[in-house]
């Protein structure tokens, strides 16, 4: 048996968080007893407490809660700070963790990743990243080449951004991220989105409040969208669950933006969803707007799950699993009028959405399976121990 102790920056439902919850779900009967360290309470735990995984709360210091990876907000002398205030932070996370004695600590989001990095010159377990976002800054090479033994990146971009800040590339391994086909299924129960209005076509972006996640992008393009179709309606999907600096009130700017276009009628604010596959089957595009390279972009490979057709930027580990015109559509990352291009042709073009999502659904049913996922995650543990 290997335990496992996971560190967890968030407490809420984000990709990472929801990964992982894959990842858990089908490691069960494997090799692996695993235990969830949170910073709060939240939905995660109590997603944890349905799974029947263990956890409790070990609360992160206000400097590394809101470490951001925003453009341009990586300064140093914050970081410097979170570094600080993670040294005490990790001092008595080493006590705890010498209770619970783990075979591997395994780190699920950034601000973790900089605590493993600490906790390793104080304990004898495995450090081990899972590394699901493009990271920048001055110090992420050296964190990574002294912090983890081993890296699991959830792309080849990912890897590729990594390795090129680092003197010890080979300890990257890139292990896809999976989707349960069966949960994100085409056939179940709809969203009841008549409940906002009776809009027809339906395109939903499914992503946090954050910046860099483009809604305002795809908001460039919604009046050129309604100009043929006047009835859509544009989805936003998601909360503000970021606490990084440059995140916080960015719901609002939207809102008022939105007003402040006259597009109150046809943009929609969802809300939170904790259960997600009702939504995509009640759309008919899903997209990524997304303005910086997403490591993988997992919305949209569970959207395919659910036979629906994506939209896309070049950029990240997106390309790696959506082909232009095969099983979606692609655009230039940063480009409004492409990006709308896209939709207006799934759109306009039943048969082609038709095509893209079978293909879209077999592409998720085929390549990016839970059971292989965890089948690898797990092989890094065995393997460095």
């Amino acid at each position: 048996m290997i335990r496992v102790v996971i560190l967890s920056p968030a407490a809420e439902l984000g990709g990472a968080e929801r990964s992982l919850l894959t990842f858990l779900r089908a490691a069960q009967g494997t090799l692996v007893e695993a235990r969830v360290l949170l910073p709060r309470e939240g939905p995660l735990g109590s997603a944890l407490t349905t799974l029947g995984v263990p956890w409790e709360v070990a609360p992160m210091p206000p400097a590394l809660r809101r470490l951001s990876r925003q453009p341009g907000r990586f300064a140093p002398k914050r970081f410097i700070m979170a570094v600080w205030q993670g040294v005490g932070y990790t001092a008595r996370l080493h006590r705890r963790l010498r209770r619970l004695a783990p075979d591997v600590i395994y780190t699920n989001g950034i601000k973790s990743h900089v605590v493993g990095a600490l906790l390793r010159p104080w304990t004898r377990s495995r450090i081990i990243w899972h590394l699901r976002d493009f990271w920048e800054g001055r110090y992420v090479g050296l964190l990574a080449d002294r912090g983890p033994h081993v890296i699991i990146a959830n792309s080849r971009a990912t890897a590729w951004n990594l390795k090129n800040r680092m003197n010890q590339p080979k300890k990257v391994a890139v292990v896809y991220n999976a989707v349960d086909s069966k949960m994100f299924a085409p056939e179940g129960r709809r969203a009841r989105v008549e409940d906002w209005g009776f809009f027809h076509p339906r395109i939903g972006l499914v992503a946090a409040f954050a910046r860099l996640k483009g809604h305002e992008l795809l908001l460039d393009g919604v009046p050129r969208i309604l100009e043929q179709f006047p009835h859509a309606g544009f989805f936003f999907i998601g909360g503000e669950i970021y606490e990084g600096i440059g995140d916080r009130g960015y719901e609002q700017e939207l809102r008022c933006r939105v007003r402040a276009l006259k597009l109150d009628r046809s943009v929609i604010f969802t809300g939170f969803q904790p259960d997600m596959a009702p939504w995509y089957r009640a759309l008919d595009v899903v997209v990524c707007a997304s303005t910086r390279p997403e490591g993988f972009g997992r919305t949209l490979l569970e959207a395919m799950a659910c036979g629906r057709a994506v939209v896309g930027p070049r950029a990240g580990g997106i390309p790696e699993f959506v082909q232009h015109e095969k099983n979606g559509l692609l655009y230039e990352p940063g480009n409004a009028k492409e990006l709308a291009g896209c939709i207006l042709d799934l759109l306009q073009k039943p048969f082609l959405r038709e095509k893209l999502a079978v293909a879209g659904r077999d592409t998720a049913v085929q390549r990016f399976t839970p059971e292989a996922h965890a089948q690898a995650v797990v092989q890094c543990f065995s393997h460095n121990i």
